[in-house]
């Protein structure tokens, strides 16, 4: 048995294959089964887990990520916890900038696990190592995302604790794209808990080369301290080098008391974003910039890439999703089909919201997704470009949905046009105007508009004031 990952009921057990003849748990193999899945293979050794890639045993759906926490830690009170933690952590935020988790469980010998979306991509710490420092526009296409995930978290009463290269995932959100992704809560800290402690009041916590005073001295945290870590890793985006040496056996004493070097010393580095940095880097968390938004809109305004002023518009673009029955078939409607008729919309923003997508109107059996290029490296023609190839993957997605009802009809339509944003979410502008875009009458398939394939050299065939994507 499982349980869904929102569920704030303990972790219940559920059998699985992978047991020694001793009673020890293996690693799981392939062909091992997992609640509702299959073992495909190894993708990784964590210091808390493995991570597998799993499918469905059912067939069908996307694959998995499974991690496992390692056996002999599945008896350590604090490391069940600080797994358990994680998942709901997780479990609170629902940002598409945050890893999704499906499901979690516990195999038969009790160590947890939990199911989470597979991305395809790169973890910031190796394109670094690819790429050598970045360039400011490419670290604020990170940093953007990233901080809105955070505001998110820490909206939720979560501070993160151990921001790093390797806990940021650069998925690949196709068309070139890529969709900046948070990972691994496990030392998250959840400001409103009233449970358990999990560490003594000093006990440290963290990764040393990006972990505030207050974290290495054990004394409280909140959303400073991710602060702080954003600030070294900005550093690092900027000039390729950490702000103090990781190698260095002082280096807790280097962030307790030294004062760290500026960018523009170490790389090619406008002097007006060294006040930045350092200021998210000062010791005393009362002297940072007091969220992760403030810390982006310092290093906007210091780069010159000021964002849009509030109202302003900006071009975006929009998936319209509708669902709707044969005429006949809702006069007698049997629950199958109005079960099959419900389905579209949370399946449709479950994968939209996977390709950086949010939704902005809903209407009964239609919702409109809006994907904004601002928070996409490619620019506005790249984010259409990932918009056509979404809308085809979700078509696909849809059209093999398990007990699908042969009456039920799914019309996508794409457009492209201004529109205004606030906090990240689409505001208003032309784009929301969907009556103005959308056709009546719109059969089954995806569509595109004229403004939403201008310049992508996508073949598509006329219908009306649309054209129809093969």
């Amino acid at each position: 048995m499982k349980r869904d990952a929102t569920e704030p009921a303990p972790m219940v057990t559920v059998v699985a294959r992978g047991r020694s003849s001793g009673g020890e748990r293996r690693a799981l193999s392939s062909g091992d089964r997992v609640g509702d899945y299959v073992v495909a293979s190894l993708l990784g050794h964590g210091g808390s887990g493995a991570v597998y890639r799993v499918v469905a045993a059912a067939g069908g759906g996307p694959a998995r990520a499974l991690k496992v926490l390692h056996a002999d830690l599945a008896s350590s009170r604090e490391a069940a916890l600080r797994f358990e933690r994680e998942v709901r952590a997780i479990a609170r935020i629902r940002h598409p900038n945050v890893v999704a988790v499906h499901d979690v469980g516990e195999l038969a010998d009790g160590s947890p696990y939990f199911a989470m979306e597979l991305l395809d991509g790169v973890d910031l710490r190796a394109h670094l190592a690819a790429e050598g420092r970045l360039s400011v526009d490419e670290t604020l296409s990170i940093l953007d995302p990233l901080a809105d995930a955070l505001s998110a978290a820490h909206a939720q009463a979560i501070v993160h604790r151990d921001i790093k290269p390797s806990n940021v995932f650069l998925a690949d959100a196709g068309g070139g794209a890529r969709r900046v992704v948070l990972l691994d809560f496990g030392v998250a800290k959840l400001l409103d808990e009233s449970g358990p402690a999990i560490t003594g009041s000093r006990q440290t916590v963290g990764t040393p080369t990006f972990m505030a005073p207050e974290q290495i001295r054990g004394l409280p945290t909140d959303q400073r301290t991710d602060v702080y870590a954003l600030g070294a890793l900005l550093h690092v985006l900027l000039t390729g080098e950490t702000p103090f040496p990781a190698t260095s056996a002082l280096l807790p004493q280097l962030h307790l008391h030294a004062r760290p070097p500026r960018p523009s010393a170490r790389a090619p580095v406008d002097p007006a974003i060294d006040e930045v940095v350092l200021r998210a880097l000062s010791k005393d968390p009362g002297r940072r910039q007091q969220s992760a938004a403030a810390l982006l809109a310092e290093l906007r305004s210091a780069a010159g890439r000021a964002a849009l002023p509030a109202g302003a518009e900006r071009p975006a673009v929009a998936l319209h999703v509708e669902a709707r029955a044969d005429g006949a078939a809702l006069d007698d409607a049997e629950p199958g089909l109005l079960d099959d008729l419900e389905t579209i919309q949370p399946a449709a923003l479950a994968r939209l919201a996977e390709r950086g997508f949010r939704a902005a109107v809903e209407a009964g059996h239609a919702a409109l997704y809006v994907l904004d290029p601002g928070a996409l490296p490619g620019g506005e023609r790249a984010a259409r470009r990932s918009a056509v190839e979404a809308a085809r993957a979700l078509l696909g997605a849809l059209a093999s949905r398990p007990a699908r009802d042969p009456r039920v009809h799914v019309a996508l339509c794409l457009h492209a046009a201004p529109a205004r944003f606030a906090g990240g979410a689409p505001a208003g502008g032309p784009l929301l105007d969907v009556a103005a875009w959308l056709p009546e009458g719109l059969p089954a398939g995806l569509f595109a508009t004229p403004a939403l394939l201008e310049g992508l050299g996508i073949e598509a065939a006329p219908a009306g004031a649309v054209a129809r994507l093969g």
